[in-house]
């Protein structure tokens, strides 16, 4: 049992089997007349024709639910006016405006250059980040529906047996017609949230037909394929949770594959039965009375046992409602969320900068607005890991920690996305400058001058605290502390003052295994684990099950000579990184595959400052040349996909300007900040390296750093 009850003791867990219980109930009632009717194509229709209303809302910043709404009026309009002007057949008609809207949907989306939603969340839903107003907005969806369709069962009826006698008998069969329209649009927005745009017609159409198999009346047929659709949800988000498969499709899955099990149930007891009825030879009841009596019972008892099903399943207190979930107190920390902060649709990208004054400012870029978050003096280098900034200041022998406010969190298959009051959470205090390195798990700060070596934990940051986990003290050197899960790794220096190895620290600070590393200098995390570089390769550090830290050594090809790598960059998190070979000026680059446990050279062919890897499904890599320029490189060849017009003053070859000059990437976008130019750039580097947007800044933007993704 505890395998089906733990994952529904989280909070976001049972929300999401709220919302899907009552989608499943929603879906069934409007299923079983798309069934009845044959309206099974226009009910995909509709699911299409949400997209370009959502995608325009977005844009916009209106409300995606009401977006997806007045797109599906228009569909439904359309539809009527298209089939009786143009003279088509209904399924002329909705065929035209289906793939209309698909195509219009993906035109908004692949056009702006400021879509910033996730565009699988549409097509395949989001039902792990359903927030309580939402399963409020689907319970009252519900209502409505069940009421209009009690309301207008005889006219569906008599439409469905016979359009012309609805009109003799005054039913308004036109209006009935409207109305379950209405009906199947209200489904599908509703639904929306949970499975997508693609897959909402699996939980019209699945639970609906399995149903069908045992029932004869619609609302048995209604009853029971809520449940079927209840039970689906159940299955689906357990699956979703245990193997890690996506949620949304999960569920859309389960319900399709309760038509096959609904068959084969049925057909062990049609067997059954018809043993029974060669029993009747020997004195048992038979008959028409008695085949209807089982039927009845039978149906009557799966109804009774997917019920106790659902009910059982939803844990002791049942099911949430409303905002019931969050009033219960249920803790949420675990899956990013910390008191305060909102729960939001989509990410909340942000740029942070500090200028030549020192002041910091916070540019959303969904809207281009700026927030002033204050000065700090001296910052000699700013790190992040998409939520709290890390400014050094040696001056003032800190670290100054800085909470942004907006970030997003991973789950599996969705990401769940936060904004609070953004605030200065203190300093981490510690003798001349520091290098920090910062990632989910946590910062670590290591000071050179006294060879201190600071762990902070990425909980503790959440809860708004600086207590450190625990500060050690190794050898003054030019070394580095990387947070790997609870733990740690930290550089050693040798007899010359110089790192030549990097140890593992436990929880509580006390040295654990060591591994060489000649000259350690460079680090970076990604999904596969720390990287660390070294003048013969690179260490890759990683925690196993038991939280002990194991080390990889990986050295460089035997059969290539290049300068070492000394500073890795790629887009969050991800699995390939990219370093200049040798520094800047170089003009060759290495990519680390940590998956694959190998490296590559490719060649820019002209001097390079910055180089970051996208590590996306075309394998982009960036480069930032000292002229200025942005070069969109291919990883596997090297070859020059797009560059940009120089974008920087050709005094960029002077070292100081370098200084704080940073070339991020991200998912979709690139971004340098232009110090002599005032200027932040965001560059569409799949598109061209088309620069799609500049801003303007007050001061030169001597820092800056990506939060909220």
């Amino acid at each position: 049992m505890t395998l089906l009850m733990d994952p529904f003791t989280s909070a976001f867990m049972l929300r999401a089997l709220a919302a899907g219980v009552l989608v499943a109930v929603l879906c069934a009632v409007v299923g079983t007349w798309v069934v009845a009717r044959g309206m099974a194509f226009l009910g995909e229709a509709m699911a299409h024709g949400v997209l370009p209303g959502v995608a325009l809302a977005t844009l916009v910043g209106a409300p995606v639910l009401l977006g997806a709404a007045v797109s599906a009026a228009v569909m439904s309009v359309g539809v009527s006016v298209v089939q009786h002007r143009w003279r088509l057949s209904a399924d002329t008609s909705i065929g035209l405006l289906f793939v209309a809207s698909l195509a219009l949907g993906v035109v908004i989306i692949s056009g702006s250059g400021t879509f910033a939603t996730d565009a699988t969340a549409i097509l395949f839903g989001d039902i792990l980040a359903v927030r309580p107003d939402q399963v409020v907005a689907l319970a009252a969806a519900t209502l409505v529906t069940v009421g209009l369709a009690t309301a207008f069962h005889r006219p569906f009826v008599a439409l469905a047996v016979d359009p012309r006698q609805a009109r003799l008998l005054g039913l308004r069969p036109k209006l009935a017609q409207a109305m379950l329209v209405g009906l199947i649009a209200i489904a599908v927005v509703s639904a929306y949230q949970a499975v997508g745009s693609l897959l909402v017609l699996g939980m019209l159409l699945g639970p609906v037909v399995a149903a069908n198999r045992w029932t004869v009346r619609l609302p048995t047929t209604m009853a029971l394929g809520a449940c079927i659709g209840a039970i689906a949800v159940w299955v689906g988000l357990l699956v979703s949770w245990h193997a890690g498969t996506a949620a949304g499709a999960t569920v859309a899955l389960a319900a399709v594959a309760s038509v096959p099990a609904s068959a084969a149930i049925r057909e062990l007891v049609r067997r059954s039965r018809s043993r029974d009825r060669t029993g009747s030879r020997t004195g048992l009841p038979s008959g028409r009375g008695t085949t209807s009596l089982h039927r009845r019972r039978t149906s009557t008892a799966v109804v009774t046992a997917m019920v106790l099903a659902v009910a059982g399943c939803a844990g002791p207190s049942g099911l949430p409602t409303g905002s019931g979930a969050d009033a219960a107190g249920f803790e949420e920390d675990g899956h990013g969320r910390v008191e305060g902060a909102q729960e939001l649709a989509e990410a909340q990208a942000h740029l942070l900068t500090v200028d030549e004054q020192g002041s910091v400012a916070h540019l959303d870029l969904l809207d281009a607005s700026i927030e002033e978050l204050g000065a700090l003096v001296g910052v000699e280098s700013l790190a992040s890991e998409g939520r709290y900034a890390y400014a050094v200041r040696p001056a003032a022998d800190a670290v100054t920690v800085i909470d942004s406010g907006v970030w997003t969190w991973s789950h599996v298959d969705h990401f769940h996305y936060y904004r609070a009051d953004p605030r200065k959470l203190g300093e981490i205090a510690g003798q001349g400058g520091a290098t920090v390195s910062a990632s989910d798990a946590g910062m670590g700060a290591f000071f050179a001058a006294s060879g201190e070596a600071v762990l902070i934990l990425s909980e503790t940051l959440g809860h708004g605290s600086l207590d450190e986990a625990f500060r050690v003290q190794v050898a003054p050197h030019d070394g580095l502390i990387v947070p790997v899960g609870t733990r740690a790794v930290v550089t050693e220096p040798g007899a010359d003052g110089v790192a030549d190895r990097v140890r593992a620290l436990a929880a509580d600070g006390s040295p654990g295994a060591a591994t060489a590393c000649p000259a350690a200098k460079g680090t970076i995390t990604t999904v596969v684990g720390v990287v660390i570089g070294c003048r013969d390769g690179a260490v890759l550090a990683n925690a196993g099950e038991d939280g002990t830290i194991a080390f990889e050594r990986i050295p460089y090809p035997d059969d290539v000579e290049a300068p070492r790598a000394e500073q890795f960059d790629a887009r969050e998190s991800r699995p390939t990184v990219a370093a200049l070979a040798g520094g800047t000026g170089a003009t060759s680059i290495w990519l680390l595959d940590t998956r694959a446990r190998a490296w590559r050279l490719i060649e820019a062919g002209e001097p390079l400052a910055r180089v970051t890897a996208v590590d996306d499904a075309d394998g982009h890599v960036l480069a930032l040349t000292m002229s200025g320029r942005v070069l969109v490189l291919d990883g596997a060849t090297g070859g020059r996909l797009a560059s940009t017009e120089p974008l920087l003053a050709a005094t960029v070859a002077d070292q100081a300007r370098l200084a704080g000059v940073e070339l991020i990437a991200d998912q979709h976008r690139a971004y340098l900040n232009g110090v002599a130019e005032r200027r932040l750039f965001e560059i569409d580097f799949a598109d061209g390296a088309r620069v799609a947007r500049t801003f303007e800044t007050a001061a030169e933007p001597r820092f800056l750093l990506e939060t909220g993704r």
